[in-house]
């Protein structure tokens, strides 16, 4: 999770609500002026920053999708600095971490692999599947395509923007594609019953292939570990 945080700048970012059908952005009950205030000034900072949102009625579904392309050319544009902005902080991370395990140079670097091999997946899962991702659950998205077909809210988090040249674990790939076929029969009304039963399905396997991979390379890890190093790393998150 660490790892994923910095896929905007604060001031790019919307405020992590999502509002009721039919209510404007950012209003997540009545009364709750402090969610519409944040949203509201983040719509106005839009605007200025991007002439082309002005006299457009943000609260409209057309208003929605020119947001999400404006999201997604920055995210494009940033997309090689916050890559950058990740090795940076992983390479900071696994420094206090070698300290806190008590290891040898040597010795972590031993085990950097598999160390990063989990952090890779556990990345992986949260850019594609929003079940496991509560921000992107609060967005809306989380696998789903954007503008341009990307994946992640509109795009903004799009696994292959962020993962580079590393292609993403086949069952992490098929999480996608499924999340991406199931948005598409959900927006559907006319969707039949029985595609959206197969494509459920077919999601919750690749949910189940993409776990049993975690947890194998998670038992990798575990398994050169000292009761106490792990016990470090589950408090981490990095182990379950």
């Amino acid at each position: 999770a660490a790892l994923a945080a910095p896929l905007l700048t604060a001031g790019d970012a919307p405020p992590a609500t999502t509002p009721p059908a039919g209510n404007a952005p950012g209003a997540t009950a009545a009364g709750d002026n402090g969610g519409n205030n944040g949203r509201n000034q983040w719509m106005k900072r839009m605007v200025a920053d991007n002439p082309e949102l002005k006299d457009v009625d943000l609260n409209s579904p057309e208003g929605q999708e020119k947001i999400r392309q404006v999201m997604q050319k920055r995210m494009e544009e940033n997309a090689p600095r916050i890559r950058q902005r990740i090795a940076e902080q992983q390479a900071t991370s696994h420094a206090e971490l070698n300290k806190q395990l008590g290891m040898k140079d040597e010795e972590f670097k031993a085990i950097e692999t598999l160390l990063t091999r989990v952090e890779s997946l556990r990345m992986q899962r949260g850019l594609v599947d929003r079940a496991s991702n509560p921000m992107l659950a609060r967005m809306g998205g989380g696998g789903r395509g954007g503008p341009g077909g990307a994946g992640g809210p509109g795009g903004m988090m799009s696994p292959q923007l962020m993962m580079g040249d590393t292609p993403l674990e086949p069952s992490a790939q098929e999480t996608q594609d499924a999340s991406k076929a199931l948005k598409t029969l959900v927006d559907d009304a006319q969707a039949n019953a029985n595609e959206l039963a197969a494509t459920v399905a077919r999601l919750r396997k690749a949910r189940e292939a993409f776990t049993a991979v975690l947890n194998k390379a998670q038992d990798d890890l575990r398994a050169v570990l000292s009761p106490r190093q792990e016990a470090i790393l589950v408090e981490r998150g990095t182990l379950d």
